[in-house]
């Protein structure tokens, strides 16, 4: 999906008239769409009728299996978002309190550093930049860089292959067509990663790269395959989604300048805003579930072992949920908005995405005096992550 507005009209056209539609595509192994904020809660609460292996997310049938000759499951690394319990449990306890809201706090002084960095780098840039590809992709990179242990000279590389990983359908962010191509993506992960927690091993720090290195599960080292997983999963989603909600919350703001206004004349409202930010964006398009027995929703039967893909933009602008959900209002309840998902696999780096985005938002609009785009801007082709690819932008600062 590449563009917002015909993805979200489609999406309102299957939520309306086929809310649970059987999609039988050449390029892909068959699912039902599922587009109502009701069935995606009920289905996301309910994990065990409702599982996530084998088919987590919706993958080209030839690379599916490709990923499934070589790693053995359709999904290739298994990550935390393709597990079950128990294994996803004790693997998402390994962590928990690292991500838990109080933990998160205590970063708030190095995120404001490096939210301070970037505004002070637009600033610089002579009040012409690209702000999808000159800040948003950059700065919730450094971020989380920084929390795992990576190296500021490695980011570069690292952006380059989640954009990989993620945009692997948009022809200017893949590595190639060829199936290979998309698994040597995984392997250099693979590689990267590896090394890191070789590393950690031997010279543990206070970095999440070291948490995850010398974690015990069960009382046993954790395995391998399951760090690295860890690792790819932390360091893709970790600033890939936030990066989609900072430049498509940029994006709502400028289109809806009384928002923009109310934003910068009142920052206490920036973490309501960031929420909002959040549910307007949805930069998670989808996830699946597969059943474990016969079940009917809306009338229609799935048979059990037969996939539903979750559409969470659609679920986000469901007046069904939520009111007047085509509007953006930064002093919205977003308490129910469906971004980071339900229920036992809700994301677990929520809180962090809301601080990074709060942040920014915080220290960028009172400097600002004006911003407007100058082109329109272009998105990411991808079902899976998507957000902007670029959008220009011209500004001027306040005098200092």
């Amino acid at each position: 999906m590449g563009n917002e507005a015909s993805m979200y009209a489609l999406l309102k056209e299957l939520r309306d008239d086929n809310p649970v539609a059987y999609v039988d595509h050449p390029d892909f192994e068959p699912f039902w769409a599922i587009t109502r904020y009701e069935d995606i809660k009920a289905i996301s609460q309910n994990n065990a009728e409702f599982i996530n292996n084998p088919r987590t997310v919706l993958i080209q049938r030839e690379f599916e299996q490709a990923l499934l000759s070589k790693f053995g499951t359709r999904n290739g690394l298994e990550t935390l978002i393709h597990m079950d319990d128990p294994k996803h449990r004790k693997l998402r306890n390994v962590t928990r309190n690292w991500f838990k809201p109080g933990s998160i706090e205590g970063l708030s002084t190095n995120v404001e550093t490096i939210a301070e960095q970037y505004v002070d780098k637009m600033q610089s840039m002579g009040g012409e930049c690209d702000f999808v590809r000159d800040i948003a992709l950059l700065y919730p990179l450094r971020v989380i860089m920084a929390i795992i242990g990576v190296a500021p000279e490695e980011e570069g590389m690292m952006l380059k292959l989640t954009q990989e990983l993620f945009g692997g359908q948009d022809p200017t962010q893949s590595r190639g067509e060829n199936v290979d191509d998309g698994l040597n993506v995984l392997m250099d992960f693979f590689a990267y990663f590896t090394a890191i927690v070789e590393d950690r091993k031997q010279n543990p720090g206070d970095d999440l790269a070291s948490v995850l290195a010398n974690a015990l599960v069960d009382g046993e080292p954790m395995e391998q395959l399951d760090q690295i997983s860890y690792f790819i999963i932390a360091a893709t989603a970790g600033h890939d989604t936030t990066s989609a909600t900072v430049g498509g919350g940029m994006k709502a703001l400028l289109e809806h300048p009384d928002q923009l206004e109310k934003l910068r004349g009142n920052p206490s409202l920036a973490k309501q805003a960031a929420r909002e930010m959040i549910r307007w964006t949805s930069p998670v398009r989808h996830m699946m579930r597969t059943t474990t027995k016969d079940v009917v929703l809306q009338g229609q039967t799935i048979r059990a072992g037969e996939s539903l893909c979750l559409w969470y933009p659609a679920a986000n602008r469901d007046e069904r949920a939520i009111d007047n959900p085509d509007v953006f209002d930064i002093e919205r309840d977003n308490r129910q908005q469906m971004a980071f998902g339900f229920g036992g696999h809700m994301c677990l780096g929520q809180h962090l995405a809301i601080l990074e985005i709060e942040r920014f938002f915080q220290i960028l609009l009172p400097r600002l005096s004006h911003i407007e785009m100058v082109s329109e801007p272009e998105w990411v082709q991808a079902n899976f992550v998507g957000g902007l690819k670029s959008m220009p932008v011209r500004y001027a600062f306040n005098p200092k």
